[in-house]
């Protein structure tokens, strides 16, 4: 009874020990992925370009991980590069380095054009993301993973974006399914891979917008409201303001707009733009009738509300000056808040 308990144990110790996986697989069983951690010193920003949906990022990535036989600096991929062959890439330390708790660590430098989709829907005040993202390029999630180092993302303080306010930056961790098998037959399941993230939020101070796009469209819209204020007799004056700052809006408007992508939407500056035009389009219009009826004799003598709005040059301009405000306001409220 005794030598057949002691084979029993000795049974049951083989079979534990047979069914102990290392991190990679066993036939086709496959435990506890390999853990990498990662982090990012970001070293400068430059070139960020609205309407290519790219910007140059200067930037150094570690690796830190248990395993010798991994080397996560060779078989990682930045997963949004703007210029694949224009992005360089170089390995610091010629081998891994050893670390206290036994670790190993490897740190690359990378400097090139990334990209991101830039919405512009609130431009001029509208916010980016400066995003750089990274996978392991032949390991899923059930072999292979990474986690965020202590530090995992930090922005040099002397990095300057002028035209934009930098925020914290943060790195995010997430697995990113591929819903294909990439023709490979050999897999024939969708392939889920550990995906690091790691962002730095801009915006653009309202301040300078306001007084950059606003302000002078807001100078050219009252030039053409002093239009309603001269004499009806001073045709030619009055539509010549008119039509002036008909032709200030259009060249204002292709000018601001050079600089952003070509969008299916309206921003928010083509909307200011659009009121813009309609309120110059009234003042001509009002022009336009007053003087064919001042013309005909018929408007001389009237009492009537459209006779006081014709002869009244200032109350008609404050009317149609303060619709227009109020559907400024309104814009602004429909597209912030």
């Amino acid at each position: 009874m005794k030598q057949l308990s002691i084979y029993l144990l000795g049974t049951v110790l083989a079979w534990l020990s047979c069914g102990e996986v290392t991190g990679q697989e066993k036939g086709d069983e496959v435990t506890e992925p390999e853990k990498v951690s990662v982090g990012m010193y970001i070293i400068d920003i430059h070139a960020i370009n609205l309407s290519t949906h790219s910007y140059g990022v200067d930037l150094y990535l570690w690796f830190r991980w248990k395993n010798p036989d991994l080397k996560p600096w060779e078989t990682f991929e930045f997963m949004n590069p703007f210029d694949p062959e224009g992005l360089v890439i170089s390995v610091i330390y010629d081998e891994p380095k050893e670390q206290p708790d036994g670790s190993l660590y490897q740190c690359v430098r990378a400097q090139g054009l990334f990209t991101s989709k830039f919405p512009v829907n609130r431009y001029p005040f509208d916010s980016q993301k400066i995003l750089v993202a990274i996978e392991d390029s032949q390991e899923g999630i059930e072999y292979f993973q990474y986690v965020l180092d202590t530090d995992a993302l930090t922005l040099n303080s002397e990095v300057k974006l002028p035209g934009y306010r930098i925020h914290p930056p943060k790195a995010v961790l997430r697995d990113k399914l591929y819903e294909t098998t990439f023709g490979d037959l050999s897999e024939p399941e969708m392939g889920t891979y550990s995906r690091v993230e790691f962002l730095v939020p801009i915006s653009r101070p309202p301040l300078p917008g306001v007084f950059k796009s606003f302000v002078p469209i807001l100078l050219i819209i009252l030039s053409a409201g002093f239009a309603l204020l001269l004499d009806p007799e001073h045709v030619e004056a009055r539509i010549g303001l008119a039509i002036t700052a008909l032709l200030t809006l259009v060249a204002m408007q292709f000018t601001m707009l050079s600089g952003l992508p070509e969008v299916a939407y309206l921003t928010l500056i083509d909307q200011i733009f659009l009121i813009s035009f309609f309120y110059v389009l009234v003042v001509i219009a009002i022009i336009v009738y007053a003087t064919r009826v001042d013309q005909s004799g018929a408007i001389r003598g009237k009492t009537g509300s459209m006779a006081k709005l014709i002869q009244n040059g200032p109350p008609t301009a404050i009317v149609v000056t303060g619709t227009y405000l109020v559907g400024v306001a309104v814009i602004l409220l429909v597209n912030l808040l």
